[in-house]
């Protein structure tokens, strides 16, 4: 089989691999690692790639579990982005840092669509386990934009929320569904209507064993299905801070690099030794260590706060 492809439709590109955050549930927020932000001359490989390509490309992400507003260029990014075609450009923060400034330079810039991340099941939960957060600061700001695009007429960026929920280990495992909790339909309705929210429901990263004291791992037994597909490796390309390629999004702490955009185009990664090495161990089930426990192909490892912890939060 052959596993050379067309360009990507996805390429993730990381302004910045550091966060204001530690998040308990993150590898961003709880492995330590050389981190920055995207220069120049890395972004500029990149986007050269991206112009050559671009009738391939549907969405280029300014996302890779650093908060991107912690980069300086991320507008530049943004306008320089928008010159390619139809491509749309979307950014994924906790919103923490979010200024007037920045808020004014975002809608300005061209985004088209924003997801800002909101956790638990209330803004207690959420600020336990997104270490370092604010609830009622975050709100704030992304009020504050609502409310900038209104006076500036403004039909970008659309907001979304995006929130991870963590399975009850008190209720049936069948009944697992991510919902959006309560107290975020209610804050973001009405005059503060957003476009829409992004349930989902907390699941062990792959590759990533620290979970402190805050979590157990729930795996369904009935759920033995092993795959031997994944959309990541065969639609995204991910360029980090640094111009290292990894596969995908679950790759926060580059376990898997398969070339650097300074040494080599974009282009070329996608389809070296490496690029096909992994899509052919996943069509052949010999996954490498980054996949071997991936939620993609294996069960789905379900993230549970441990009893301690629910008490915190029990009325």
């Amino acid at each position: 089989m052959d596993y050379r492809l067309p360009f990507p439709r996805v390429v993730r590109i990381e302004p910045s691999s550091k966060c204001n955050l530690k998040c308990s549930h993150c590898p961003t927020g709880i492995i330590d690692m050389e981190r920055g932000v995207m220069k120049d001359e890395v972004f500029s490989s990149v986007l050269s790639t991206i112009k050559a390509n671009q009738e391939f490309i549907k969405v280029v992400v300014l996302y890779h579990g650093g908060e991107p507003f912690m980069s300086k260029r991320l507008f530049h990014m943004v306008r320089e982005l928008k010159t390619c075609g139809t491509i749309s450009v979307k950014t994924v923060s906790n919103g923490m840092i979010l200024t007037e400034l920045l808020i004014a330079g975002l809608v300005d810039s061209g985004m088209d669509i924003i997801e800002f991340s909101l956790d638990g099941i209330s803004p207690e939960q959420n600020n336990f386990v997104r270490r370092g957060c604010n609830y009622e600061k975050v709100v704030e700001n992304i009020k504050k934009l609502i409310l900038y695009k209104k006076r500036a007429s403004a039909i970008k960026p659309q907001i979304f929320i995006s929130t991870t929920q963590f399975v009850d280990r008190y209720l049936p495992k069948e009944t697992m569904e991510a919902r959006v909790p309560a107290f975020l339909l209610e804050e973001f309705s009405g005059e503060y209507e957003v476009a829409g929210f992004k349930p989902t429901l907390a699941m062990r990263w792959p590759h990533v064993d620290i979970i402190e004291n805050t979590y157990d791992v729930y795996i369904d037994p009935n759920d033995t299905e092993v795959r031997n597909y994944c959309d990541h490796v065969y639609s995204t390309v991910t360029v980090r801070s640094n111009g290292d390629v990894v596969p995908c999004c679950y790759d926060l702490t580059s376990e898997y690099v398969m070339g650097n955009v300074l040494k080599s185009d974009l282009a070329s990664i996608w389809n070296n030794e490496k690029s096909l090495y992994i899509r052919k161990s996943i069509d052949q089930k010999k996954f490498i260590s980054l996949c071997n426990n991936c939620n993609v192909v294996k069960p789905n490892a379900y993230l549970l706060l441990k009893p301690d912890v629910l008490k915190k939060f029990s009325n």
